[in-house]
């Protein structure tokens, strides 16, 4: 195999351009917390836990939750660490299913013996490569190993599942801010009464305005930073704010028990057993950690060197800072609950809270409206996310097509990097047209709208199980030998032999979300409650199974 050859598996990288190196630590942590923003999202969506099971579900939902997303965040970090790809579960997918370490061997052989061939130019210049290089070349798909179909649609199909995870959390996130937004009208308009369309209009026109922030790399970075330090802002204030004002009223309303927070289920979803409505009801808390694997897709824009020491630790800070506000902030807020069924019936339970506690509807719409602005900078960290998710994997579906092929030609257009912006434009643009076709869901049903939020959560846990679930039946060892034979010794840590813990309970996790996620919320059920979710998951496979056979024949 010649030098041509070898390094072929980077050239469609290289034609598409590249994204420059924007991110260090601080743009890069604040990109990923502001995506993930637990504390904000669990007050989002309160009224799915408080109306399955009380507070208690969401307390302990949490903690839950919690547990299982840092299993899922060891096994994404070790990934990352291993091969820092910006496709990020795809290609893992399809670097644990090259042939066998031996025959990597034996392949590195026959490159021993044909490298005396090369000249001298080549050989230093091969040398003076830097470390960036080096992990460039380990962590971009080498056409010659990936011969298996099977390989090729297993790589594809799980960089789909997560690619169609990162619309469907951007459509939940636009759908939680139209409703923060409205919450603000409807506490200054108590009559106010919502309608459908109100919500349809605000949601595209959300949608609109947030693609605008990611059409140029100038700002992100900033905004990245922003949206970490207006999160963490946001929710200082707001949880000062409530207990301050709260206890101010103490007299006139004592605080609720500890045990209605911490102990009493009030099982509303007609399940007769309390540990199935907590079950059912955990979809609040486990959306609340959704999109950790972000940093994992912005490898192009750290660097490969950088991001195999980075992306590691900002998964899992933004998973402990995401538990520790979102954890606290839910306790302080229950404190402050006057009025259970209001809160429940309110648009966005959130700014009512902040009303009860403070009393005063001047400084809740002002607590709220600094919640929504860190909500805005969280809906231009998914934009981000699902762009950078997009074009990864069309660069990985580039280089498996021959040149000519109309597959080949489309994916390129993804692949590609605009030359004006810097970022990819085409990726981004198709994936916003997809937030905005999912709001006219919304329109035609709102239970629909809903199953594609609750999908959002299974699709994301699905795609990081399956690499995890091929790594364990592989061998998690023999694969990082492998590693660290390509990368070099001083590239890769030995293997901890508790590693296969995290990867097998993400595998749990996943099954877990796919079989729980999918009971009805309530019984007994009727078409207009019942829980769409299975028709979702079978409509992915369905486009997923079509984008693979056109793939491969066209």
């Amino acid at each position: 195999m010649s030098v041509s050859d070898s390094s072929s598996s980077l050239g469609a990288s290289q034609k598409a351009g590249k994204l420059a190196h924007n991110y260090s630590w601080w743009p890069l942590i604040g990109m990923s917390f502001s995506l993930t923003n637990s504390w904000l999202g669990v007050s989002s969506s309160f009224v799915v836990g408080l109306s399955g099971a009380g507070q208690p579900a969401v307390v302990y939902g949490l903690i839950f939750a919690f547990v299982l997303t840092l299993m899922c965040g060891y096994s994404l970090s070790e990934f990352s660490r291993l091969l820092p790809n910006s496709a990020g579960t795809s290609f893992w997918t399809l670097k644990l299913l090259e042939r066998s370490a031996v025959g990597d061997v034996e392949e590195l052989s026959v490159r021993e013996k044909s490298s005396s061939a090369l000249d001298i130019s080549k050989l230093s210049q091969k040398e003076d490569e830097t470390t960036d290089d080096k992990l460039l070349k380990l962590s971009t798909m080498d056409s010659n190993s990936c011969r298996s179909s099977f390989q090729k649609h297993m790589a594809i199909a799980v960089g789909l599942i997560n690619y169609f995870g990162c619309v469907f959390t951007t459509a939940s996130i636009v759908s939680s801010l139209i409703y923060s937004i409205m919450g603000i009208h409807s506490i200054l308009h108590p009559s106010f009464e919502l309608k459908r369309w109100h919500t349809f209009l605000l949601y595209e026109i959300l949608t609109i305005f947030l693609t605008a922030f990611n059409c140029n790399y100038r700002g992100l970075p900033f905004l990245s930073s922003f949206g970490l330090a207006m999160s963490l802002f946001s929710y200082a204030i707001t949880f000062i704010l409530c207990l301050v004002s709260r206890s101010d009223t103490i007299a006139e309303q004592p605080w609720p028990k500890s045990e209605d927070i911490f102990y009493k289920f009030h099982n509303n979803t007609g399940w007769k057993s309390n540990g199935m409505a907590f079950l059912v009801s955990l979809i609040n808390p486990l959306w609340s950690f959704v999109g950790i694997d972000s940093a994992t897709h912005m490898v192009d824009e750290v660097g490969h060197a950088a991001a195999r020491v980075l992306v590691p630790k900002v998964i899992m800070t933004t998973i402990v800072i995401g538990f520790v506000t979102s954890f606290s902030y839910s306790i302080a807020l229950f404190y402050c609950v006057r009025d259970t069924s209001a809160v429940l019936e309110s648009i966005a339970p959130a700014v009512t809270i902040y009303y009860q506690a403070t009393g005063n509807r001047n400084l809740a719409v002002f607590m709220q409206a600094s919640t929504i602005v860190a909500g805005l900078t969280c809906g231009v960290a998914s934009g981000t996310w699902q762009s950078r998710m997009l074009w990864a994997l069309s660069r990985e579906m580039e280089a498996m097509r021959p040149e000519g092929t109309l597959s080949r030609l489309v994916t390129a257009r993804f692949a590609s990097i605009d030359s004006k912006n810097k970022v990819p434009l085409y990726a981004h643009l198709f994936s916003q047209v997809l937030v905005a076709i999912i709001g006219c869901i919304m329109l035609g049903s709102t239970k629909a709208f809903n199953a594609i939020i609750s999908a959002a959560v299974t699709l994301l846990i699905v795609s990081y199980a399956i690499p995890s679930v091929i790594l364990l039946v592989r061998g998690r060892n023999r694969f990082i030998e492998k590693c660290e034979r390509e990368a070099g010794d001083e590239a890769v840590k030995a293997p901890s032999k508790w590693g296969v813990i995290p990867h097998t309970m993400t595998v749990v996790y996943a099954l877990f979300c796919l079989v729980m996620l999918s009971f009805p919320y309530v019984k007994p059920v009727t078409v207009s409650n019942m829980n769409y979710v299975s028709v979702v998951y079978g409509a992915i496979a369905m486009i997923i199974g079509l984008v693979i056979v056109l793939f491969s024949s066209i």
